[in-house]
């Protein structure tokens, strides 16, 4: 009997999507079902698809597309254990990444959403990177020290196959948002957080390919990234203690919003100048785009007074946890 769902959305998966499911069945682990749907590839993922027998795969073809994910919505619905790890077609599970998932999440019976540490992150303490503070992260953090902490780093549970969850929490917690292609992740796992917190395996289970054809490159290459990280900020905003939004407000100037300085120009020297404004649309928590400009070559340079608020608010996030 199955103990751990791995959940696989694909579309257009070749040429990887063969060497991820060749590290599924490389695992030691062996108490494994493996789901996945296909959103309607025109490639030959299907035709690789009908070549797997292993009566643990099961395999669904959507006549339409769903989405990233609506795609992921569906594996969530369809998964028969309590505990899943999400896992994309174009990367690679390490050695003994099921077994450790399992474990973790049964050590853990009140936890709902996991970041397992993908190749690299242990130089960085995973998620911590974006923020600009490489400190050691908390095995575990309480609803509202999680809210801060993803209004600090960002999306702190990273690339979707370095997620590890519970797939009827995160249902009962509205599953993904098909509305947001380009933050969907940032914005759910948000939500989750929110009631259950968020726990950190701190080992390098995954291996994430990075290519020019992944879903979040193409999104980014259209802009449509910082219209939705304004509104899953806005939100964050409204959500977190008064006595936190100066900081934060601080934070995201130079963290959040200071970097797309180089995104707008580099739109700007194509001549996209719609595209380059949308960068500065509607920013939140009435953060001045001026200010944000100002403040380019502080993030550029990586001063150290680039790091005082990502200290600061790691202080307060770990006084939250207590």
């Amino acid at each position: 009997m199955s103990t751990i769902s791995i959940l696989m959305p694909v579309y257009n998966g070749m040429p990887y999507i063969k060497e991820a499911i060749e590290s599924v069945m490389a695992q030691d682990y062996k108490d494994w079902e493996l789901i996945i749907s296909d959103n309607g590839s025109k490639d030959e993922t299907l035709n690789y698809l009908d070549t797997l027998v292993d009566s643990r795969i099961k395999i669904h073809k959507q006549e339409t597309n769903l989405g990233v994910y609506g795609n992921l919505n569906f594996l969530l619905e369809r998964a028969e254990t309590p505990i899943a790890k999400i896992f994309c077609a174009d990367d690679k599970l390490l050695p003994g990444a099921l077994e450790k998932s399992y474990l973790f999440m049964t050590d853990n019976p009140d936890c709902a959403i996991c970041r397992c540490w993908q190749m690299g992150d242990t130089e960085t303490d995973g998620p911590t990177g974006y923020g600009g503070s490489f400190g050691d992260v908390p095995v575990k953090l309480n609803p509202a020290a999680a809210i801060l902490m993803f209004a600090t780093f960002g999306n702190v549970v990273g690339s979707l196959s370095t997620a590890i969850c519970r797939p009827d929490l995160v249902l009962k917690s509205g599953g993904f948002n098909q509305r947001l292609p380009a933050a969907g992740d940032y914005e759910c796992w948000l939500r989750v957080a929110q009631r259950y917190g968020v726990a950190f395996l701190k080992e390098e289970l995954i291996y994430v390919r990075m290519h020019e054809q992944q879903n979040s490159k193409l999104l980014n290459d259209n802009n449509q990234v910082c219209a939705q990280q304004n509104e899953i900020l806005e939100h964050i905003f409204s959500i977190i203690d008064e006595s936190d939004k100066n900081m934060i407000r601080k934070h995201w100037t130079l963290h959040f919003i200071a970097p797309r300085t180089s995104y707008a120009f580099k739109f700007l020297l194509k001549g996209k100048f719609q595209m380059a404004f949308k960068s500065w649309r509607a920013l939140p928590a009435n953060i001045s785009a001026i200010k944000a400009i100002a403040s380019y070559p502080i993030w550029k340079s990586k001063s150290s007074i680039y790091y005082i608020s990502s200290n600061k608010l790691r202080d307060r996030i770990n006084e939250l946890n207590l």
